[in-house]
């Protein structure tokens, strides 16, 4: 499969005022994925769209400034979209009142004005801090090899590629036509990333290597599975290949440090604790290292009780977003994990 983390310009607050209207200017698909996330339904959105003027008979729309207030927030499949629904509160005299749906891109600018939890501040934060990576990544053997394309918001499989059924009077011949089928990819994509990583297991990610054209020698690395597939990429992140490749990877920190977690579980250790009323527990006590939330309860009844107090407590909070195998691992344990100090 193909692995590509995309590297990003910071989102840019033009005005922050977290009791009045923030102004924000999204810059990647990632940052419309934490604003996903950050609004929510009551929220009031205001940004520039287009709508019917009242005074045309034939439908016709214009460019408008309009507000919000915000009822449904869809992410689509693409992740280049964030549609935001509700009914208009805001908007010139002109235009037709009622539900609306605004459209945000990158490179556009949204007004966001909400109660504001600890979480939303933090993932607010995160957007404007995060540098990510930009990889491809193909996990390939001598008949299969597989590519998707992975970001913040998860893994989208794009194809796979497999060798015919050889004896061993052509082998050779068919090898050389799958390498090159794979290395056609690669050429493919070179102009949208910056770093690609050739992983798998046995030989054929060498012998893929020793026949790279000038143009990815010195952008490709190599890199070692057991399997190929889905699973294959779940070990590269594991192994922290993708890390050492480009140090800023959200995907390969967040796996790393549930892997750390589940690792305590493992051996009893008891620096492990999990679910909400004994993570809890764990805060109070001010015993936690690391505070591990699933994305999808950012907004539990708990959450931001147990987020300050772990903060207080010294602790580092991180959000986990559940797109990904160990974001899944994270929220059926509960959605709460932590990693302490000390036993509790």
């Amino acid at each position: 499969m193909i692995y590509i983390l995309s590297l990003r310009v910071e989102m840019k607050i033009l005005k922050k005022d977290f009791k009045r209207a923030t102004k924000i200017k999204v810059e990647t698909p990632e940052d419309l994925w934490n604003l996903n996330k950050i609004i929510t339904p009551n929220d009031v959105v205001g940004a520039k769209t287009m709508r019917t003027k009242t005074t045309s008979d034939k439908g016709e729309k214009r460019p408008v400034y309009l507000k919000l207030v915000v009822e449904k927030i869809h992410f689509d499949e693409e992740g280049t979209t964030l549609r935001i629904a509700g009914k208009i509160k805001e908007g010139p005299d002109d235009i037709e009142f009622g539900y609306h749906t605004i459209a945000v891109n990158a490179f556009d600018v949204i007004d966001i004005e909400k109660k504001w939890s600890s979480a939303d501040i933090m993932l607010l934060k995160e957007s404007l801090t995060y540098s990510g990576a930009k990889i491809l990544l193909c996990v390939v053997d001598e008949r299969r090899a597989d590519f998707a394309f992975a970001t913040d918001t998860g893994i989208t499989e794009i194809s796979t590629i497999t060798a015919k059924d050889k004896g061993k009077q052509f082998e050779s011949k068919e090898d050389d036509t799958f390498y090159q089928n794979v290395i056609a990819v690669l050429l493919e994509k070179k102009d949208v990333v910056e770093k690609m990583i050739v992983a798998g297991p046995g030989f054929t990610k060498e012998n893929i290597h020793k026949i790279l054209p000038k143009e990815l020698k010195g952008r490709v690395f190599m890199g070692s599975t057991s399997v190929t597939g889905k699973t294959g990429l779940v070990e590269i992140i594991k192994r922290g290949e993708i890390t050492q490749v480009l140090k800023e990877s959200r995907l390969s920190e967040e796996t790393a440090l549930v892997e750390k977690f589940l690792e305590h579980l493992g051996k009893d250790t008891g620096l492990a604790s999990y679910g909400d009323a004994q993570v809890l527990a764990a805060a109070k006590a001010g015993a936690i290292d690391i505070l591990l939330v699933s994305d999808k309860l950012v907004r539990a009844k708990n959450t931001e009780n147990i987020m300050k107090l772990t903060e207080t407590g010294g602790g580092v909070v991180k959000i986990i977003a559940s797109t990904h195998d160990a974001g899944e691992k994270l929220y059926n344990l509960g959605g709460f994990a932590a990693i302490l100090r000390y036993k509790v």
